[in-house]
């Protein structure tokens, strides 16, 4: 049995060595393969990066905000329903929401769902969330928001005005 082993190597390794000499070059995510050939054996060591990724879906989103005079004479508006996100990240470190502010009837915002509620400028803002393990993790988040007016606020139905975005950490 050992007869058989021994030619079984003998034969991987002289092809080996015709696809070496050959040519043609071997990689793995653009990492080159590494290979050493002597007479009767062979060494080959892979070496991969995995990049960093995040990715967000948009699950269910509010379409419009409606603000009435009663919302103006309070200060704020809730939005009843939730904006659902799903967050998918490999990155050990976590990664960071970014929330971006498309209008101008607003001062702040109070995001709540991650946790701890989160208070935004009149711009928006980002906020970082932890890995919750290793490899590709995927997070559904359902978001609540509160819309602290601005001095120029008026009731009325505004669109959707938060665009979100994500970046590994």
């Amino acid at each position: 049995m050992s007869h058989i082993m021994k030619d079984v190597g003998k034969s991987w390794v002289r092809a080996l060595k015709r696809l070496l000499f050959s040519g043609v070059s071997l990689g793995l995510l653009g990492t080159p393969l590494v290979a050493s050939i002597s007479s009767d054996e062979a060494k080959l060591t892979v070496t991969a990066t995995i990049l960093k990724r995040a990715s967000l879906q948009v699950l269910a989103q509010p379409a419009s905000v409606v603000v009435t005079a009663a919302d103006i004479a309070r200060g704020y508006v809730d939005v009843p329903s939730p904006l659902q996100i799903m967050v998918q990240n490999n990155s050990r470190d976590g990664y960071m929401l970014t929330f971006e502010s498309q209008a101008d009837f607003m001062r702040q915002t109070l995001v709540r769902g991650m946790g701890n509620d989160v208070q935004l400028e009149a711009t928006g803002g980002s906020i970082a969330q932890a890995a919750s393990g290793r490899g590709m993790q995927k997070t559904t988040l359902d978001l609540g928001f509160r819309f602290i007016f601005a001095e120029s606020a008026r009731q009325g139905v505004y669109a959707w005005p938060m665009r979100l975005s994500v970046t590994p950490i």
